[in-house]
């Protein structure tokens, strides 16, 4: 097994206040790793400090490292961290055009693709891995905006595979969709393990001990627990971490 990620003591912190405490994480290549734990547990903050996305908040500061098929994230440009390390967030963000041009944008403009025939190809195999293109392949020139929201949220998987990532964030990506739409959306994720590293954090207990290969809980900052999901979620080492997927708390 292949470390795709490593995290090394990483601290993390708003206003000089911890909110993430000497973290220790190595995420294996083609894995799915998932996150829990209660609200305020620190889980988005690890999950954007990934793609250095709490960069932007003037308020942040961090100790530690990351590093991304042994390389520091910190000596990549965030042009080309962004590239290899994409990002989902929890409610979908299509552009307002058309299906075809929500995929074909962000190649573009990077001049990863420019033949017409290059972008059709791109198109059809993005969507086609994130499980959307017998849905819309006789529509792509419509509205990404009349969209359901679960078909809005693979369209935006879609959009981030166009890129050609090595790494997929997932931010509670079903958190508001319905369920046969977060069937959909965890069968994406299941079958894009192939090909990606993909770190998921979610609140729905259930859909990590569905869709990962291991599993971290996290509380109030720190690491209480990881392991593969199945020993994790039969038999946790930890009283706390059975308490909080049992629903006793959280």
């Amino acid at each position: 097994m292949v470390d795709k990620i490593k995290v090394d003591n990483l601290s993390c912190y708003y206003n000089r206040k911890c909110v993430l405490e000497s973290l220790n994480i190595n995420v294996i290549q083609n894995e799915i790793l998932s996150i829990i734990g209660p609200s305020n547990s620190g889980k988005t903050t690890f999950l954007r400090a990934l793609n250095r996305m709490n960069d932007l908040d003037l308020t942040y500061s961090r100790r530690g490292e990351v590093y991304l098929d042994g390389g520091s994230i910190f000596d990549i440009s965030m042009e080309d961290l962004r590239r290899r390390i994409g990002m989902l967030f929890a409610m979908p963000t299509p552009l307002p055009m058309t299906i075809y041009e929500n995929i074909v944008y962000a190649p573009k403009r990077l001049g990863l693709i420019s033949k017409k025939s290059e972008q059709d190809a791109l198109v059809e195999r993005a969507l086609k891995d994130a499980s959307l293109w017998d849905e819309v392949k006789d529509r792509l020139k419509s509205s990404a905006m009349k969209m359901s929201g679960g078909q809005q949220q693979r369209l935006c998987i879609a959009r981030i595979l166009a890129i050609n990532p090595e790494v997929i964030l997932f931010d509670e990506p079903c958190s508001g969709l319905d369920p046969i739409s977060t069937v959909k959306v965890e069968e994406s994720m299941i079958g894009l393990k192939q090909k990606y590293t993909i770190v998921l954090v979610t609140n729905n207990v259930k859909q990590a001990s569905r869709v990962s290969d291991r599993t971290v809980f996290f509380f109030m900052g720190k690491i209480v627990e990881i392991g593969t999901t199945d020993k994790l979620f039969v038999s946790p080492k930890e009283k706390q971490t059975e308490d909080y997927i049992t629903g006793r708390f959280g």
